[in-house]
């Protein structure tokens, strides 16, 4: 064979194995930046998914309390069944890419609980125990997450929370007021701190993990109440968190509910109106009357419970 065509078909597997590397450098570049970038924004995406779902869990527990506590046509009894995704992939059947299941991003995982913290709430109307939740209960989402940080979920007394490893914050707070009002007329006049909390207890205790799709059944409980307490001279309502993040958050929920009102608070012994400090994973908020003659000042403390107690259940749909 002449030395020409030898060299010939030489150059065309040369041409083949350029291509063939071009190809394989291609494909390992998209592996090792674009998988992680479309894994990242996926999880991304269920994340806020997530949160979403839990707002209008919030707002559907919410209706109910409010209902029965506010109209002659009470909501106990009523159950409510919410879905949520477990995973970034779902109840569907995992896919394989565009070309090779190795260009798709893992999908991710979840757990869904049910008092997983137990966190305890305790009211004092003149240092004498009212009301306590122990615990408060919860519902969580804890995320598996590949590519994204983790985070978790949780509807805890009527609020939505986000712990990440940077800390806890509350995205939606729970139902806690704090203002000041003139309860007399202008030539006597008689302010009044008023307190209002919704005691939302979560019971039951379930665990369920994997990709697929999580329902949350929930019942409102016999024994929506509301029950005053006027004319008192200390409230103290004390958070006993799961760990100091969670407090941390439950201190700036307390901070949150006096300033939006423009009532004055501080941290020191003497502090009135409201006092609000942290000891370690315990919160505490201790409203009181004000010291002095001055016709604004703050004379009763008026505190107002409405308790609420759901029965929070779990299954696992299975998508075929």
């Amino acid at each position: 064979m002449p030395v020409s065509s030898r060299e010939d078909a030489l150059s065309e597997v040369v041409g083949f194995v350029l291509l063939l590397a071009l190809i394989v450098v291609a494909l390992s570049l998209y592996q090792v930046y674009g998988v992680p970038a479309a894994g990242r924004e996926n999880e991304i995406a269920h994340m806020n998914q997530v949160k979403d779902r839990f707002v209008d869990y919030k707002i559907a527990l919410d209706s109910l309390w409010v209902v029965s506590i506010n109209t002659t046509t009470t909501a106990e009894g009523i159950t409510l069944s919410t879905l949520f995704d477990l995973g970034t992939m779902g109840g569907s059947t995992q896919g394989g890419g565009l070309f090779f299941p190795v260009l798709a991003p893992i999908a991710s995982g979840g757990t869904f609980s049910v008092n997983r913290s137990p966190d305890n709430l305790t009211i004092l109307v003149n240092n004498d125990k009212k009301v306590a939740l122990a615990p408060m209960g919860e519902v969580s989402y804890q995320s598996s997450n590949n590519y994204w940080i983790q985070q978790r979920y949780y509807y805890q007394m009527g609020g939505l929370f986000l712990e990440q490893d940077s800390g806890t914050t509350a995205r939606l707070s729970p139902t806690i007021s704090v203002y000041k009002v003139n309860t007399s007329n202008t030539d006597n006049p008689q302010y009044r701190l008023k307190v209002k909390i919704a005691a939302i207890q979560i019971t039951g205790g379930h665990e369920i993990g994997g990709q697929g799709i999580a329902r949350v059944n929930t019942r409102l409980r016999e024994g929506v109440s509301r029950e005053p307490f006027n004319d008192t001279s200390n409230v103290t309502i004390m958070v006993d968190a799961h760990d100091e993040k969670a407090a941390a958050a439950w201190r700036q929920v307390f901070i949150d509910a006096v300033e939006r009102d423009g009532v004055e608070w501080g941290t020191a012994d003497d502090a009135r109106p409201v006092r609000i400090f942290r000891e370690g994973k315990q919160v505490f908020m201790i409203c009181r009357p004000e010291m002095g003659t001055e016709p604004t000042r703050i004379q009763y403390v008026d505190l107002d419970v409405i308790r609420a107690n759901f029965k929070v259940t779990l299954q696992q749909t299975i998508v075929a």
